[in-house]
């Protein structure tokens, strides 16, 4: 326990570290006098409401997550207020793990603590990431073929935008065959690893663990289609209104410095970048998130006020869920002492 604690002390501090040296250093290298006149003329209003929106995108998934967890867990009652705890204890363990892995297993271990059981839980968390990754990977899909007008000029990145997103696309097109026909996907899977199974030794096992991954994938959309058909309705409803709530604020930002809020390519912009922070960096994807950010609005935002508005997003996104996250936590296992 106490290793574990070091442990996570210790990504804390790397996570810490490596954001606020890379936020310190696109300040000094975007501001100039101009960015204290726009400054100047700050509306407040619309930088109260993205933070509102953040809040709003928490509650939101906590709704779900209390959809999801009575539906698998039957009779078992989930309140709104506890389902929140557990999503924002899940957040600090997100904010100092490698792309944000470390929230999974802590809703599972909560939910277990509130009567649910592992399995339960399990496909309560693996039923979430499921919806995520559905709603996402179609967006970036878009978003990357959409996002090649703003780099027209720059062909390199406009040819590998225009790969990732024709991949993407090809992704969803694989899933959606998948869920048509498993059968025929676990047999292209087999053939798959079958290829590699002399340089390997250890594919069998990982083929094994892919299959059963993938049987507990089709027993829960079999139950979902047969009992819980409104459930995965609404949750995919509470799906996208969480990530059209985070992908709000950056724009809402933008207003707040009377600039144009570039609502379709911002949000772009978000779907992208949730595919880079996916690859496995720095803890909670610290540095990565704030350059890749720059990155993306360098083209839709003035020079002056990128590194400002770079500030404010990593505040909201990541600063509040770390703080708050961390104090729930810290509350959560006071309780359980």
């Amino acid at each position: 326990m106490r290793n574990h604690s070091h442990r996570r002390l210790l990504l804390l501090i790397v996570s810490l570290a490596v954001s606020i040296i890379t936020i310190i250093a696109l300040l000094s290298l975007t501001t100039t006098l101009a960015t204290y006149d726009i400054l100047a003329e700050i509306r407040p209003l619309y930088l109260l409401s993205a933070i509102g929106m953040h809040f709003g995108a928490w509650i939101i998934w906590g709704s779900r997550l209390k959809l999801m967890s009575e539906f698998v867990g039957g009779e078992k009652d989930l309140k709104l207020l506890k389902s929140l705890k557990i999503t924002l204890a899940s957040y600090f363990a997100a904010c100092i793990t490698p792309s944000q892995f470390g929230g999974e297993p802590v809703r599972i271990y909560l939910l277990n603590k509130n009567g649910f059981t592992v399995g339960d839980g399990t496909a309560v968390v693996f039923g979430e990431r499921a919806l995520d990754v559905v709603v996402v990977t179609i967006g970036a899909a878009v978003s990357f073929l959409l996002f090649r007008t703003v780099l027209s000029q720059n062909i390199i990145l406009c040819t590998i935008f225009t790969f990732i997103g024709v991949c993407l696309c090809a992704g969803v097109a694989i899933v959606a065959y998948g869920l048509a026909k498993p059968e025929k996907a676990k047999k292209v899977i087999d053939f798959l690893f079958s290829k590699f199974k002399l340089r390997y030794r250890r594919l069998e096992e990982m083929k094994e663990k892919v299959n059963h991954e993938l049987d507990n994938f089709y027993n829960a959309i079999r139950r979902f289609q047969c009992e819980g058909k409104v459930t995965i309705g609404l949750a995919l409803i509470f799906t996208l209104a969480f990530w059209l709530a985070e992908f709000a604020i950056p724009s809402l930002i933008l207003l707040g410095f009377g600039a144009d809020p570039v609502w379709i390519y911002s949000i772009a912009a978000q779907f992208i970048l949730l595919i880079i922070v996916a690859v496995p960096t720095t803890p909670g994807s610290s540095g990565v998130a704030e350059v890749s950010l720059a990155s993306l609005y360098s083209a839709l935002v003035a020079a002056p006020l990128l590194g400002v508005f770079t500030v404010l997003w990593r505040l909201i996104i990541y600063y509040t869920n770390l703080v708050t996250g961390g104090v729930v936590s810290l509350k959560i296992l006071r309780e359980m002492s």
